[in-house]
């Protein structure tokens, strides 16, 4: 129930000082109604979708984009705790503008959506970045990736396939050969472990450090096998040259690799 104190004054005359002060009202609102507009002066400044105020201390939520000078504000369904009445103020709160000038955490920036851990396409949650569209803790190792090496005599070196039949995966021709994955590491991440899966899962996978600006593959950093249990390897951090060597020791033709991956952390 509304119990009027203060005589209404005329408020489209009033002079708004406080640099805070979005415009007033100019109708009355009791706390036995849930509301979902509330009338204004006029607006003077863009709101948006999500912005927030306060009137008697009460905080809204703007529910729609609303222009300056506007007559009218749409407001998430509330119910007042206290009526609101003709001539209040509608402010912004401070204490959410001083917290949202430190850490921002809700609104948006250059239109993309921002809450707790997220800003548009990008999430930040237990120190690790995610990018919508972008796979930043690991790179699969796909059927395209696998090359055979040299192991066998010119002419019986034959290239990798991929069976698409029944039983799929990427296997050699002649059986001395084995299959060779590179994967790139990406900046600002490090390798820490590699998977394979394949038919066999008892075949040998060793896995080495290599770079594009030097020859040679050195010594292994991590050995496993095909059953898609983690190897772990000697964390390999990215730089502008180096990259990831996988070798699979298969043995036989008639056994195919489906793939793996590469696990990452955040530098």
């Amino acid at each position: 129930m509304i119990t009027r104190v203060n005589p209404i004054t005329q408020i489209n005359d009033k002079l708004i000082s406080n640099g805070f002060v979005l415009g007033q009202l100019t109708a009355d609102y009791d706390d036995s109604t849930a509301i979902t507009s509330i009338a204004v002066t006029r607006t003077l400044i863009d709101l948006k979708d999500g912005d927030k105020f306060l009137i008697s201390g009460q905080e809204f939520t703007v529910a729609a984009d609303t222009a300056a000078n506007s007559a009218s504000i749409t407001i998430d369904s509330v119910t007042p705790s206290i009526p609101v009445q003709i001539g209040e103020s509608i402010e912004i709160n401070q204490d959410n503008l001083f917290v949202q000038y430190q850490r921002k955490s809700e609104g948006t920036i250059a239109g993309m959506p921002v809450d707790a851990d997220e800003l548009g396409p990008i999430k930040y949650e237990s120190g690790v970045y995610s990018i919508l569209g972008v796979d930043p803790t690991y790179v699969k190792i796909l059927p395209r990736d696998f090359l055979v090496n040299d192991d066998a005599s010119s002419p019986d070196i034959t290239p990798a396939i991929f069976n698409d039949g029944t039983n799929t995966g990427v296997s050699v021709e002649n059986t001395s050969q084995e299959l060779i994955a590179t994967v790139n590491i990406p900046f600002g991440t490090t390798a820490t472990e590699v998977k394979i899966w394949g038919s066999n899962t008892t075949k040998s996978v060793e896995v080495y450090a290599m770079d594009i600006s030097a020859n040679g593959k050195g010594s292994t950093i991590g050995t496993g096998t095909t059953n898609g249990s983690a190897i772990t390897i000697t964390s390999t951090a990215a730089t502008t040259t180096n990259y990831i060597m996988i070798k699979i020791l298969v043995s036989s033709a008639n056994h195919r690799i489906w793939g793996g991956n590469v696990t990452l952390t955040q530098n």
